[in-house]
């Protein structure tokens, strides 16, 4: 199977999904758990689709011969995707401490009371 596209083509959808994980991550992180759960699974699929798009950018410069789109993808994965990650990282690891995804009420940070029995 042959694909048709272009750096340009994979450089747009890379930016189609980094517009959906800015929207994600603009939103407030304090909605109803299982909506933020359903927003994190969405991002994290945005996300690894963000990156394939990346890494096929790489290849097709790099095929193409072309330095400067080369170096591009590479400040792309950087200094864009890499923040990205840690950002959308640190949504899911509050959205569990918070009782999200383990289904335990938060009582706030380090609040937890030493069971008796």
């Amino acid at each position: 199977m042959v694909s048709s596209h272009s750096y340009a083509d994979f450089e747009r959808d890379y930016e189609t999904n980094l517009s959906k994980i800015r929207s994600f991550l603009a939103q407030p992180s304090y909605s109803n758990a299982q909506g933020n759960a359903a927003n994190i699974s969405q991002c994290e699929k945005a996300l690894r689709d963000a990156k394939n798009c990346v890494h096929a950018m790489q290849g097709m410069a790099e095929i193409e011969g072309d330095p400067f789109k080369l170096e591009d993808a590479k400040r792309k994965l950087e200094r864009e995707v890499g923040p990205l990650e840690e950002e959308i990282r640190g949504r899911k690891g509050h959205h569990i401490a918070r009782g999200g995804a383990s289904g335990v009420s938060a009582g706030g940070w380090g609040r937890f009371k030493k069971s008796n029995g």
